[in-house]
């Protein structure tokens, strides 16, 4: 989910929606962890719109994420 300078990939949607990738340790862990993602899976996208999280916020994986966010309206940040 990071790219080789360990930034992260970020992507933007209509009106202020943001899908970003990102390592679950620390508090993504912890928010993952209460979103339902299983503790092997270990990176995420979270969806937000707002600042608010889009339906549970984080989605172990683009299938799971396409059910919430249409990626065709998706562009990288």
């Amino acid at each position: 989910m990071e790219g080789d300078r360990g930034e992260s990939r970020c992507w933007a949607g209509p009106g202020d929606l943001r899908v970003t990738g990102v390592r679950l340790v620390g508090a993504h862990r912890v928010w993952a962890d209460f979103a339902g993602i299983p503790a092997e899976v270990t990176s995420a996208f979270v969806a937000t719109d707002k600042g608010g999280l889009v339906g549970c916020g984080y989605y172990a994986s683009v299938e799971a994420l396409a059910e919430i966010v249409d990626l065709s309206t998706l562009s990288p940040c």
